[in-house]
């Protein structure tokens, strides 16, 4: 009797994105790298390879294959060797470069800042913080909205972490941030990189930064230590939880575990609030309803803890300006071994890319998705969203541990904002541009005039 052998599936080839001889598509990532994954997704589908570097990335953009990679074989991709010796030097071994294995123990070093009281106070100094920058602003003043929503977010960040006001410093810090920012952006782009060590100006500026950063944060330390009785905030925490064998932390390891809080969660929180008064700058509809809700439910006063769940219009701003300009619009993975992922087979040290900003802008996932319209996150509308088509904090075991207070402090300055002033555009002004870079920062400033709403706060 004859035995038939069913003949080996093969892997489905990845279609691959025309680009440079030698250096592929690396000048098309410096110059737009936004524009160069929409042309891989439009080319190529749900996957396709550019090259930048010297080196194939694996372009993904679908719900099934996020699944695949994020979740289902998420054990097997590990933040990549570039992104962590590039940003070694600014975040040290902390979260965000940490291996899997390490992520895995520090997340549990870090996970019980969030427990239901610490967030309570966590709104308390957003509301704080918020109220006291708005305050500043004058009736018919022109601000600049994003050096504005850094000072803001600094102050929330800097009260939160290290219990100090840190508004008197917060364009000192601003600037030693955007420093940071390029630092890395430049070295991770680069057709040749070149470490830290190598005298250019822009890893010059790297190293300045990072040392304005370090001493910042090593005041903070010593003050701490100096203390009778020290605040229950994040640089307690780290100063008192030990490791797995009861040893306390290092400095170096509560410096790399502060830094990996203080940047991402100033820098995302900033951009997307820039990006939320932009957008209703645009739309004065949603701008009167944002108003009206804040009015309705505030009066005036301060937000609480307990006022979130009665201002759902707020959080449905902030969580569309995220879709439209998720402020984290890339992230990469990097196979530990080959995979094989809905009939593709990647490589051992396949690079693999991720883009929230392209994502977000699929049109079987989000109808008109250009189109800014907070009612999308409805939580009725929301509910009914294919998992992981929204994912402005990434997915799987690495997903943003900050998710939670960022969407607070969100919801929280935009609502309290809407109480005290509103925000326009300058007549004539032009939409800023996107600046690509470590997060998706509007390019240049965001001037708006400011219209003082009611008296000053008591």
């Amino acid at each position: 009797m004859a035995h038939s052998t069913a003949a080996p599936v093969l892997p489905v080839p990845v279609p691959r994105l025309k680009g440079r001889a030698v250096i592929g598509n690396t000048w098309e990532f410096k110059k737009d790298r936004l524009e160069l994954f929409r042309r891989t997704f439009e080319e190529c589908g749900d996957i396709g390879v550019y090259r930048i570097a010297g080196q194939d990335c694996y372009f993904v953009n679908s719900v099934e294959l996020a699944h695949e990679i994020l979740i289902k074989n998420g054990s097997f991709f590990e933040k990549t060797d570039r992104f962590r010796a590039f940003a070694r030097p600014l975040l040290g071994d902390g979260l965000l470069t940490a291996t899997n294995e390490e992520h895995k123990k520090n997340r549990r070093l870090i996970q019980p800042r969030f427990r239901t009281a610490v967030i309570r106070n966590s709104a308390d100094s957003a509301a704080k913080v918020a109220d006291t920058v708005a305050g500043e602003w004058t009736d018919g003043g022109v601000i600049d909205v994003r050096r504005e929503m850094v000072r803001l977010v600094l102050g929330i960040v800097g009260h939160n972490l290290f219990s100090r006001d840190v508004l008197g410093e917060a364009d000192d810090l601003g600037n030693a941030l955007t420093d940071a920012i390029h630092g890395f952006d430049s070295q991770a782009s680069a057709l040749v990189p070149l470490t830290i060590e190598w005298p250019t100006p822009a890893n010059l500026r790297y190293r300045r930064a990072i040392q304005r950063l370090e001493e910042t944060f090593h005041s903070f330390l010593a003050e701490r230590r100096a203390m009778a009785d020290k605040p229950d905030d994040w640089l307690n925490l780290l100063m008192e939880c030990g490791a797995e064998d009861g040893t306390p932390l290092t400095d170096r390891q509560i410096r790399d575990e502060a830094l990996n809080m203080f940047m991402p969660g100033h820098e995302t929180t900033a951009t997307a609030l820039s990006w939320s008064f932009h957008l209703l700058s645009r739309h004065p509809e949603a701008y009167e309803r944002l108003i009206a809700e804040s009015d309705e439910v505030l009066g005036g006063r301060l937000v609480t803890a307990e006022d979130l769940p009665r201002l759902p219009y707020a959080l449905a701003v902030f969580k569309e300006a995220m879709r439209l300009y998720p402020p984290v619009y890339m992230f990469s993975r990097q196979a530990s071994r080959e995979v094989e992922v809905l009939g593709h087979r990647l490589p051992a040290g396949a690079c693999v890319i991720f883009s929230p900003y392209t994502l977000h802008r699929r049109a079987d996932y989000f109808p008109d998705p250009e189109r800014f319209d907070p009612d999308r996150f409805t939580p009725e509308r929301e509910e009914l969203l294919p998992r992981h088509a929204y994912m402005p904090f990434g997915a799987g075991h690495r997903v943003c541990i900050g998710n939670h207070h960022a969407l607070l402090g969100g919801q929280i300055a935009l609502a309290g904002i809407a109480g005290r002033a509103r925000l326009s555009a300058l007549p004539g002004a032009a939409d800023p541009g996107t600046d690509p870079m470590v997060t998706l920062r509007p390019e240049g400033e965001m001037r708006m005039r400011v219209a003082r709403r009611g008296g000053q706060r008591p």
